[in-house]
Formats: C-alpha cells, structure tokens, sequence
C-alpha cells in the first residue's frame, strides 16, 4: 500500500468513527432526561409544556430529531442552548478558549520537562536522579488528576493561603476572552490548576523519553561520536535526544487531544470556566446542544492528533509498516 492510499484510509476511517462517535452522544443525551423540564415554572400546564418542547422540535419522533441533528453536523449548525437561549458554537467556543489557556502552557512544560527530565535520566542510569525520577513521574502518573488538584487546593490555598481557590479571575476584575491576558489577576488564578495538570501530563514524555534513550544510547553511532571526542552535553542532546525523541512526538499530539478530556476534572475541581465544566453543567442542566457540541469537539480533537501522531509516526519511521 502506498503512502497516500494510506492517507486516504485512515482519513476515511476518522470520518466514520466520528459519526459513530456522534450517534452514540446523541442517543445517550436523549436518555438522560426531559429538557423541557428546565422551562417548567409552578402552574405551568401541559398544553404550555408542549408547546416549549415543539419550539425545539422535542415532540418529533426520535428518528426525526436523529436525522435533523445529523444534517445540523453537517451544516455546522449547532441549534440554540436550552439553557443560554443562544447559539451554542459561541458559547463554547469562548470555554474552549478558557481552557487553552491552561491546556497549552500545562503541555508545553510537561513535554519540555518530560523530554528534557527523560534524557538526563537515561544518561545517567542507574544513579539516585534516576530512581528519584521513575517513583516521582510514576506516582503523578498514577495519580488521578482530580485528586491532584485536591492536594494542591488544600496546601496552596487552603493552610498555606498562597492562591485563589477557585475561578479564572476575581469578581472585581471585568474581562473576558483574550483581554483576561492582559490582567495580573488573571495568572495568580491559574497557577494551581496548570501545577496540576503538569505533573499528571509529565509523567509520559518522561518515562517514554528514558525508554527511548536507553535503546539509542547503545547504537555504535553514539561510540563513534565519544571517540570522536565529541563533548558529553552535545552526545546526549544533539545526537541522542534527537534520536530518541519520535516516539515522544507522536505521543504528545495525542497527548494534546486527550488532556482536554481531563480538563473536566481539573476545572470542575478549581471551579475554572473552562469547557470542561461547560459540559458537566450542561449534561446536569440537559442542555443537548451546548453538551453535544462540547462532546463532539472534543472528540473531534482526539480524532485528529490520533490521525496526525498516526500518519507522522508512518512518515518519519520508514521501519513503520503500513501494511
């Protein structure tokens, strides 16, 4: 099979598992409850009732609903909130923003530190640096997220007092979007919340980068270049890191995608208006259309840096079968 047939087939099969993915969210949404029953006020009679529930077309048949949602997907027509009485795609789109905000630095310093935390260990096999780092990047790993955030809430903000406890500004500071940049306030509130998903998120690369380095480190390539008298610092960064590092790269693309999914917990646990707690509050408040989108985005996301990780591994390691 050549590399673009292969290309072809994998692109074909993200598709399909995306819309197995949405039928699947669509028929679990519609058991957890009546959304109609968010508008209902004491006195309220059936008659009224009803008609709310065919303002959003909840009185059709379910195989109707199935296919106007479908083509909705389609259409990139995302329907109205039943809880914001708004269209859904901004309302999430300005959590999802929220939530790059911690995703992106977290990410970054766990795969810096990973990489770099992974190599020294490698290097130097076998001295307390190294076991110190194995139990610590196992213990983060093993760890769940949630329970992290709880430790570092209740040191950090709770006995020692030096943070916020929940939130993403303080309520006397006005800003939203990309203008919560620009507020001080707005970093003091974060720093709890990107300290826990770093150490959850650095247990990977590291670990991966150690394994991977220890293979390379035992190549005749890295003996010639001792007795070549090049120096130790550039053998192990410049020839070895960099020979290491593929199966870390493909893993951060869909390390990338899945730490969204662990943004439910960490938000919902510091309170953080992310779109992780979006969802939550929407699956709560049986607001299809916010938790539907929320839900497919985020799969959407998981599909695609699968897909890339994927085809990079293929492109780079020629020893890749794609058969």
């Amino acid at each position: 099979m050549d590399f673009k047939t292969y290309i072809l087939r994998r692109i074909v099969g993200t598709v399909v598992t995306f819309f197995v993915i949405a039928s699947v969210v669509f028929f679990l949404f519609r058991m957890v409850g009546d959304p109609a029953s968010l508008f209902m006020a004491p006195g309220m009679d059936g008659e009224q009732l009803e008609r709310i529930r065919a303002s959003f077309g909840l009185d059709e048949p379910l195989y109707v609903q199935y296919y106007r949602y479908m083509i909705n997907i389609l259409t990139l027509d995302f329907g109205v909130s039943f809880y914001y009485r708004s269209d859904v795609a901004p309302v999430v789109f300005e959590r999802m923003l929220n939530s790059l905000f911690l995703t992106i630095p977290a990410i970054t310093i766990a795969y810096v530190g990973g990489i770099l935390g992974g190599v020294y260990m490698a290097w130097n096999r076998g001295e307390r640096s190294e076991t110190f780092g194995l139990l610590a990047a196992t213990a983060f790993r093993s760890t769940p997220r949630f329970w992290l955030g709880i430790l570092l809430l209740f040191f950090g903000a709770g006995i020692f007092g030096l943070f916020p406890s929940f939130g993403m500004v303080s309520h006397n500071v006005d800003a939203t979007g990309l203008a919560v940049l620009l507020e001080p306030d707005f970093y003091h509130h974060i720093i709890l919340p990107i300290l826990s998903m770093t150490f959850y998120l650095m247990g990977l690369p590291l670990l991966l980068m150690r394994t991977s380095m220890l293979e390379v480190i035992n190549e005749d390539f890295i003996d010639v270049c001792i007795a070549k008298g090049i120096g130790e610092r550039d053998v192990m960064y410049k020839h070895a890191a960099r020979n290491a590092m593929l199966p870390v790269i493909t893993a951060m693309a869909v390390g990338i995608a899945f730490s969204f999914g662990g943004n439910v917990l960490v938000e919902t646990v510091f309170s953080y208006p992310g779109v992780g707690r979006l969802m939550v509050d929407s699956v709560f408040r049986s607001d299809y259309p916010v938790a539907q989108f929320a839900f497919l985005l985020m799969a959407a996301a998981v599909l695609t840096m699968n897909l890339i990780a994927d085809l990079a591994y293929s492109y780079l390691d020629p020893r890749v079968s794609l058969e």
